[in-house]
């Protein structure tokens, strides 16, 4: 029986105002990340709020009456240290990474911009045009679009399926007064987490985030309306487009899963899109990338989420290839629910992602996220339940699970091609399924 890999016991606390608090020293190490945690982003949006997420992230960063707009910047970087954020669907996160001897004077810079942006007019219009490029950017990004056409199919009128950058006729809806009565409800002390990972003693460092954020009081709560369920597919749905800048065509297909409720099947579903689609030893890398040259790339995910998981197949190819790629594809899925796996092979899978994850927690800004990452999921101790689940999963049950989860009746797929190709004529379309 193997025994499952342990990570470093963290210390994790709760402040007086709700505020979770999560501690991980690393004696070896002379860095300090501290990464703040808002358990808000994309699916608190109603849709006439769409992209306001992703902006208030931009926004905190210029400061209010006591800090100026990029101050926070200059104040971390002057220090040779480094900041950034990012907003997903479930989450916003806040992050600086300095030497241990400075913490105690970056701290509260993060914590002031964070905890209360002020959102200047002048500025937010300013910052308004800057997020706006962005969008138009990432249109201009095929693999950026053929996620986004996947997203909302599966999704349909849920959050998930929208973008979490927003739209422009979306951006320009949006004011400052809404934006700051969105950081009041959302970005108060029982909705967040700090995580302090790296050269640190504990109780010092403890003492710290209860000075900068345990005096920040509770706000008052933001309801929204509840989101629509996950739709689930009545056979196959598909989305077919093109893209300008596209040289090879892309393939993506996807089945609705669960939630990060169900955590168990959730770490399994991991374990079942590792071994059809993690490296070169995987099903569908070996027989399509490998064997035939079909692919230029493939990949498999199971994403998770708070409220709906998606388990997904992407490649790149030549678009003559698209059909019998597609069909492959579903082939082994079916060929791995009628004769499930072998031990040996998830031997190989499990250690495959017991060092994957290992080798991703070497660095304090590494581990802080995945602590930050786990900790909205469910909470911290979803991370060694994960390893652990790793080393008890048996074959029959990832063959349970593809049987379950991957229906080759129901599924969401996008295909995206190259601008200019008439789909009708290539003789291969003709294989698609129907």
């Amino acid at each position: 029986m193997n025994c499952s890999p342990r990570l470093l016991p963290a210390h994790t606390h709760r402040l007086s105002n709700g505020l979770s608090v999560i501690l991980h020293p690393i004696p070896i190490t002379d860095s300090v990340t501290v990464d703040i945690w808002v358990q808000t982003g994309g699916r608190n949006e109603p849709l006439e709020w769409l992209g306001l997420s992703h902006f208030l992230e931009h926004m905190v960063f210029k400061g209010n009456d006591r800090l100026a707009p990029g101050e926070l910047d200059r104040a971390i970087e002057g220090r040779g240290g480094v900041t950034n954020a990012a907003t997903s669907q479930d989450y916003t996160h806040y992050y600086i990474t300095v030497a241990a001897g400075d913490l105690p004077e970056s701290l509260p810079y993060l914590a002031e911009v964070v905890l209360r942006a002020g959102i200047p007019a002048d500025e937010f219009e300013r910052e308004r045009q800057v997020v706006l490029e962005e969008i138009r950017r990432a249109a201009d990004n095929p693999d950026y679009n053929a996620y986004q056409q996947l997203m909302q199919t599966a999704y349909g009128d849920h959050p998930y399926g929208r973008p979490v950058l927003g739209t422009p006729a979306s951006l320009m809806d949006l004011t400052p007064e809404l934006m700051r009565t969105y950081h009041q409800g959302w970005y108060r002390p029982e909705q967040m987490t700090v995580v302090v990972t790296g050269g640190i003693d504990p109780e010092r460092a403890l003492a710290l985030v209860e000075e900068q954020f345990g005096g920040s009081p509770s706000g008052a709560e933001l309801r929204i309306p509840p989101a629509p369920a996950q739709p689930r597919p009545q056979g196959i749905l598909r989305q077919e487009s093109t893209h300008p800048r596209l040289e090879q065509a892309r393939l993506l297909l996807a089945w609705p899963t669960v939630s990060a409720h169900d955590w168990q099947t959730a770490c399994g579903l991991e374990v079942l899109a590792s071994i059809l689609g993690d490296g070169r030893t995987s099903r569908l890398v070996h027989l399509l990338r490998e064997q035939r040259g079909w692919v230029r790339g493939i990949g498999c995910s199971s994403m998770v989420l708070k409220e709906g998981g998606l388990f997904c197949v992407s490649a790149q190819m030549d678009p003559d290839h698209l059909s019998r790629v597609e069909a492959t594809i579903l082939h082994e899925i079916e060929k791995l629910q009628q004769d499930g796996i072998g031990q040996a092979e998830l031997d190989r899978t499990r250690r495959i992602l017991t060092h994957e994850f290992l080798f991703s927690a070497e660095s304090p800004s590494q581990l802080a996220g995945i602590y930050g990452y786990y900790e909205t999921l469910g909470g911290v101790q979803r991370i060694q339940e994960y390893l652990e689940l790793l080393q008890s999963l048996t074959p029959t049950q990832v063959r349970e699970l593809a049987q379950q989860h991957l229906s080759p009746e129901a599924y969401v797929v996008t295909t995206l091609k190259p601008a200019g190709l008439d789909s009708a004529s290539s003789p291969e379309r003709q294989l698609a399924y129907r």
